[in-house]
């Protein structure tokens, strides 16, 4: 299994806080496993990755697609707003195209943003995914919705590819995608936390 992850860091404004806590999350949870990061030319590496590959400079929600779509493998696609807590590597024992997590749980009334949860089932800042197919159907869909709206586009195109298939999706508990209601609630039970949205600022508290 390898991590992979989209971010820009431009030089003078690198923006690499909220990466490192999560690069050293991986390899406090999982040590060995590869971190690759997918950036354009204008970008600089991330302390503590692997690797570091140049695609092209697209939207930002197409872009994280269009690295999804160029592997093949067994691949654990994260955000880098997300701290892994536990070892996950044992989701790719079981029998999946990609593996996501259920928002089950997860949403409060009135959130924003709920009208577009509740469209778009699953979230995609973690996904384990064994398909590159899967990517490719969904880069198709993203670059018809770009013209619309960038933002989001990629977790639409995930979702309507999940729904129509062929492609199996493995539904995992949302422990592995749980983003928690407030800055001190016990998430110590939880596999991997997705910091998204405003909870960002709550990273900081993450103790490394």
């Amino acid at each position: 299994m390898t991590v992979g992850i989209y971010h820009i860091a431009i030089p003078g404004r690198p923006h690499v806080a909220q990466p490192a806590l999560m690069i050293a999350s991986v390899r406090r949870a999982m040590p060995g496993v590869p971190i690759v990061q997918w950036t354009t030319e204008a970008s600089m590496a991330l302390p503590g990755v692997d690797d570091v590959v140049i695609r092209p400079s697209l939207p930002l929600a197409l872009a994280f697609v269009d690295a999804r779509a160029s592997v093949d493998g067994d691949w654990l696609f994260l955000d880098t707003d997300v701290i892994v807590q536990e070892d996950v590597r044992h989701v790719f024992y079981g029998d999946f195209d990609i593996a996501v997590a259920t928002r089950e749980g997860t949403m409060r009334p009135h959130e924003v943003g709920s009208r577009f949860m509740a469209r778009n089932l699953y979230n995609a800042g973690v996904v384990f995914s064994r398909s590159q197919g899967f990517w490719l159907a969904a880069l198709q869909r993203a670059e018809l919705m770009v013209g619309r709206h960038s933002w989001g586009c990629d977790q639409e195109a995930m979702n309507q590819v999940i729904k129509s298939g062929p492609y199996y999706a493995m539904i995992l508990e949302n422990s592995y995608n749980y983003p928690p209601f407030t800055a001190d609630e016990d998430v110590s039970d939880k596999l991997i936390v997705h910091y998204k949205g405003k909870r960002k600022a709550w990273m900081g508290t993450f103790a490394a």
